[in-house]
């Protein structure tokens, strides 16, 4: 039990990180769209775009860990008309929602990785707005995280399910090991 505590992720740095994680991502979005359109010279042509892959991945690992507890320095920054700022941000949580509906997602994924084979057909520009809208894509998430309670796509409100009662549990005759 003691060996949980001192995982990887679990301590003052990894989370005051992952409270960042939302922006650092975005950041690192923009820089990879910075290193294709601006390629530096030299060695630093393969070592940037590895060096920026890798912090991509390790924010999103952290973006996830620290969507998975909860944050003082959230609750803290959480606004105090939360319902009211919830119905600004209802096109987020449309694209929160309906990312994962295949039907909208998997020609967003051809389009967003197929745009990588293709980027000497396209101009480099058109490439650049292509990978751009991930940012929209990590806003809409982190929107939604923070403002789920007021979701109308959560709840009854505004398209969301209504949520029935499970059905009871049948008594077993013998017990389950």
């Amino acid at each position: 039990m003691t060996g949980f505590a001192g995982a990887w992720g679990h301590g003052r740095a990894a989370n005051a990180l992952g409270h960042h994680a939302t922006e650092m991502l975005i950041g690192s979005i923009f820089a990879v769209v910075a290193v294709t359109v601006v390629p530096p010279p030299g060695l630093f042509a393969l070592t940037v775009p590895l060096a920026l892959f890798a912090f991509t991945i390790l924010c999103f690992v952290l973006m996830r860990q620290h969507d998975r507890r909860l944050c003082e320095a959230c609750m803290v920054s959480m606004p105090l008309n939360a319902a009211e700022k919830a119905s600004e941000y209802r096109w987020r949580f449309w694209l929160a929602h309906s990312a994962f509906d295949p039907r909208i997602i998997g020609p967003y994924l051809i389009v967003l990785i197929g745009s990588n084979f293709v980027i000497d057909t396209i101009t480099v520009y058109a490439w650049a707005l292509i990978q751009l809208t991930m940012v929209y894509l990590v806003l809409s998430y982190s929107t939604h995280r923070k403002l789920q309670p007021w979701c109308p796509w959560c709840s009854e409100g505004g398209g969301g399910t209504r949520h029935e009662e499970l059905p009871p549990v049948r008594p077993r005759d013998r017990q389950l090991a």
